[in-house]
């Protein structure tokens, strides 16, 4: 049956008319328990947070005379249409519990996917949601410096992600108890080459002497497969549960694959009141979740990150080279692990999809309202996620409530900058279930629209050849993406589209040698303890930071300050890494010194942040009418005041 036949006008106008047309309203249960138990499903967690917020599922009509249904689109079952749909090209076509429709709008018209009657209403799209401009500000500022990134904007977009996608980080210092197995060793042949390795599992018990009553123990658990020459310490891709035989990949580059086992931490699920246990249950003392507690992605990052405490003190791994994998939810989790984990170098977050690597604010496949609202689904993100469901306006489908997000895909993926990610997705291979779901174009656009922040630190972003032809045809999405099988790899923001369908494995070799890229390289050190004394240095400036790096190619760039108190007093040349007076006439000469947090990177790694300082001595040299003079540093700047400035070097006149 295809319900497109149907005229749209006939629906509306019968309810106009007042013909009242049967309508659906999903259960919703706020009769539940103060505090959860074992019985808990996931419906009743969802409703529970539902109830928290104040929020109801919207009546809605059958889907067969739903006014809002796409136009060309058919139940999937003609006996059962309350049940999923779909279209020419095999696509999943869903109602969300808000009514709104997983559509797949393209060019081909009747011959092509679902099609909303709107639009993607995504980015370069007409109409659109509002942009959301990464190097502006909430309030509209301006993000000019890589010193307003790290203290203004980065923050700012840190705390509204977690406050409206995915929640608080989780305490890092809750203890782990850690257990090495036994080292085993074996052989894997790749391209007819053998590599020798060893292996070892590391299990670690969390602590739950903060709330004794946990039910179920969380359990941090990866099995490491790395190279068998001993006396290195290798570097290592944790891959969420894709199995230590990755390692046929990242062999050749000398770099080892950690297994990890996510729901030993938190379960996939709701149901058995996983939410209250587990280590969300640990966080909530076994309580419901509030609106800003963490979902499974954050509690799943979490449990990433403690592994990498535990290679950084293990003497086979290099804890400061980590790249983290995952595919598809896992990837979505991968995505979350780096953005709450600056520690991670490369992150893989293969074929994410919705709250992963896809614009939310975009309609293409699976939604922001079909993963908050979803009974399968709604625990991998907090509960504030659902006030962005639904309509905008009442009594008018679109646009839909997702105007009101200050962030989305691409504010989460900007907060990996200037680190190295590898963003893939692929085709609806077997139509419906592939990666149409997953929006290959609204994926590729988190890449490019958080580029602009990696090329404000110093870093290339994304980069697509001038004159690529991108995707079109029926199925593809208007604008496309670059082409099938391509990898673009030149920046550090990384694409990949492959023709397989919603699967990681044909990325894998192209993944490895992009992650080797930055796994192997030496990162810039800055020297220790360098301090400046202040008005000893060429006009206008304080001194020139040093820094090393092993590699002899790489040259040390994109120096920046990151924080400190003389923010804004000074600057420092992304080049030379020379600091310049910016403000003198801020200076408080009261202080004994300033202290300044900077980085510098090589094009591939940053390095660590290091902390210089700048020193104000009693008695500052100052350039007064074209002659050097040495004054008390009381005085100066009443001298400031009339023009003078500070440093050695004064021009003559």
């Amino acid at each position: 049956m295809n319900v497109s036949s149907i005229p749209r006008g006939s629906v509306i106008g019968a309810l106009a008319g007042g013909l009242l047309l049967p309508l659906i309203s999903p259960a919703q249960n706020c009769a539940l328990p103060a505090m959860p138990d074992a019985t808990v499903t996931s419906a009743q967690d969802r409703d529970r947070m539902l109830c928290q917020l104040g929020i109801s599922f919207p009546v809605l009509p059958p889907r067969l005379q739903d006014p809002n249904r796409p136009s060309n689109a058919w139940p999937s079952n003609p006996a059962n249409p309350e049940g999923n749909w779909t279209d020419a090209l095999g696509h999943t076509v869903v109602r969300t519990n808000f009514g709104l429709w997983h559509t797949y709008d393209d060019s081909a018209g009747q011959a092509g996917g679902a099609m909303s009657g709107f639009g993607d209403y995504g980015p370069f799209s007409s109409p659109r949601y509002s942009d959301i401009d990464l190097l502006r500000m909430k309030d509209g500022d301006a993000v000019a410096t890589a010193t307003d990134w790290w203290q203004k904007r980065r923050p700012e977009i840190f705390k509204l992600v977690q406050e409206q996608l995915y929640g608080k980080p989780i305490d890092p210092n809750i203890e782990v108890s850690w257990a090495v197995s036994g080292v085993t060793t074996g052989t894997q042949v790749v391209g007819g080459v053998g590599y020798s390795y060893r292996e070892k599992t590391f299990t670690g018990t969390v602590d739950t002497s903060r709330y004794p009553q946990l039910r179920n123990v969380p359990v941090v658990n990866a099995t490491c497969r790395y190279p068998a020459e001993a006396g290195k310490k290798y570097p290592a891709v944790i891959t969420y549960g894709e199995g230590v035989n990755r390692f046929q990949y990242t062999a050749p580059y000398g770099i080892g694959v950690c297994n990890y086992l996510p729901t030993q931490v938190q379960p996939d699920n709701g149901n058995t009141g996983n939410l209250s246990s587990y280590l969300i249950g640990l966080v909530t003392q076994g309580q419901w979740r509030k609106p800003d507690d963490p979902g499974a992605l954050v509690a799943w990052g979490w449990g990433v990150s403690r592994l990498i405490d535990a290679l950084e003190r293990d003497a086979d791994f290099d804890g400061d080279k980590i790249a983290v994998q995952g595919h598809s939810r896992y990837g979505k989790a991968t995505l979350v692990t780096a953005a709450y984990d600056e520690r991670v170098v490369v992150a893989w977050p293969s074929d994410a999809g919705a709250l992963g690597t896809a614009m939310a604010r975009r309609h293409w496949g699976e939604s922001l309202e079909f993963v908050a609202s979803s009974t399968g689904e709604y625990h991998w993100v907090n509960g504030n996620i659902l006030k962005y469901a639904g309509a905008l306006h009442e009594g008018q489908f679109m646009p839909r409530k997702l105007e009101l997000l200050d962030v989305d895909a691409h504010s989460t993926t900007s907060l990996l900058a200037p680190r190295a990610i590898f963003v893939t997705n692929g085709t609806d291979t077997p139509p419906g279930f592939g990666d149409a779901w997953a929006d290959p174009r609204g994926t590729f656009l988190s890449g490019q629209l958080a580029s602009p922040v990696w090329n404000l630190l110093g870093w290339k972003g994304q980069i697509v050849p001038e004159g690529t032809v991108f995707t079109s045809g029926p199925g593809e999405s208007i604008g496309g993406t670059p082409p099938f099988n391509v990898a673009f790899i030149d920046g550090t923001v990384g694409w990949r589209r492959q023709i397989e369908g919603h699967v990681s494995t044909p990325n894998w070799p192209t993944f490895a040698m992009f992650a080797a890229r930055y796994l192997n390289d030496s990162r810039p050190v800055i020297a220790n303890d360098q301090k400046f004394r202040l008005g000893e240095a060429p006009l206008n400036t304080v001194g020139t930071v040093g820094a090393e790096d092993a590699d002899e190619n790489d040259t040390i760039g994109s120096w920046q300050i990151k924080g400190g108190a003389g923010v804004g007093i000074f600057e420092i040349d992304a080049d030379t890494g020379t600091i310049r007076i910016a403000q003198p006439q801020r200076i408080d000469f009261k202080r004994e010194a300033y202290q300044l947090t900077v980085m510098a990177g090589d094009g591939k790694l940053p390095s660590h942040a290091a902390e210089v300082i700048v020193k104000i001595p009693s008695d500052i040299q100052i350039c007064h009418k074209g002659r050097s003079q040495h004054v008390n540093k009381h005085a100066a700047p009443a001298h400031l005041a009339h023009g003078d400035t500070i440093g050695g070097g004064c021009p003559k006149r």
